[in-house]
């Protein structure tokens, strides 16, 4: 790790924020004009909203780059970001047709899979005058999640990311799943655009093969320009993948039971880990930890796990 002054923030998150509604596991999705019980779990959502949640609960100085609506919900949201130590710079949607966050249900299921169906929201209004650029040059890791749910900011991830960069700031990128404009030339295209101001590209198998056609593409990925490769691979555990070396690291055996967010929770992980110089293996380590905890908790709750837990799973 580059030695770095001391800032206001270890991380800057910018990004989508949603409300989640996710079910507890369910064996089978009920079929047509059928219905049956569940019990449900409300909570902070979207990739940064997670992963900045995840990554103040794990005691670093974190900061949100925002857009909500004007409702309850996003009320409820940000207040919810805020006890947790999160730094919200939140701006409200003034488009009638966008009066409230991201919503998510995610149903989840007995195996550990989970189905989902989302509402962007507000988050498609998060444009470039949002963004808080001074906040950019005070921190030591720039997180951009939930690219596809913030289309506003296309245009600009060019240059934030250049203007973290230039400040001798490390940039992170996950991406997520293309739901609204799938895996088209054009799409792809808006992600191979930051790719080579990317220092590490947070993505899982499934997010691979949609970005580079390939099932094992994590090689052209570095070929377009990003330095480092980090992949979920759910059970299986993670991987560290670079042009000099690829190591992998197992997951730790625990019982799924709720599986939305738990790819933001290991990239917090993931960061503070590094933040905190461990070595390459131990990032991994530390990360995989987080995410056994966040998906094998049943959650009353915003809940994300905290250092002493990942330590007591270590034991």
């Amino acid at each position: 790790m580059k030695e770095r002054e001391i800032y206001d923030y270890d991380v800057v998150v910018i990004g989508d924020v949603f409300y989640d509604i996710a079910t507890m596991p369910v064996r089978n999705y009920p079929e047509r004009d059928k219905q049956i019980g569940c019990e449900f779990m409300l909570s902070i959502g979207g990739q940064a909203g997670n992963c900045a949640a995840a990554c103040a609960s794990s005691g670093l100085k974190t900061a949100l780059i925002c857009k909500t609506g004007n409702d309850v919900l996003s009320k409820w949201i940000t207040s919810e970001l805020q006890k947790l130590g999160v730094g919200c710079f939140a701006t409200t949607s003034e488009k009638e047709e966008l009066p409230h966050p991201g919503i998510t249900v995610s149903i989840s299921f007995e195996d550990g899979s989970r189905s989902m169906l989302s509402d962007r929201g507000a988050n498609l209004d998060l444009k470039e005058e949002d963004v808080k650029f001074e906040l950019l040059k005070k921190t030591s890791f720039l997180m951009r999640a939930g690219h596809w749910n913030t289309e506003g900011l296309f245009p600009s991830n060019r240059k934030i990311l250049s203007f973290a960069k230039s400040a001798g700031v490390y940039t992170g990128v996950d991406i997520g799943w293309s739901a609204y404009l799938g895996w088209t030339d054009a799409a792809r295209q808006t992600v191979f655009d930051f790719l080579p101001l990317t220092d590490f590209l947070f993505v899982n198998e499934a997010e691979i093969k949609g970005l580079s056609g390939k099932e094992k593409g994590e090689h052209e990925l570095l070929e377009k320009g990003c330095e480092n490769v980090i992949v979920h691979r759910g059970a299986k555990g993670s991987s560290w993948i670079t042009r000099d070396f690829g190591i992998s690291c197992p997951s730790f055996k625990v019982k799924p039971i709720s599986p939305t967010g738990v790819g933001d929770v290991f990239n917090a992980g993931f960061i503070y880990a590094f933040l905190k110089g461990k070595a390459a293996e131990e990032c991994l380590r530390f990360a995989n930890a987080c995410a056994a905890i966040h998906i094998s908790k049943k959650r009353f709750g915003n809940v994300f796990p905290t250092v002493k837990e990942v330590e007591n799973l270590y034991k």
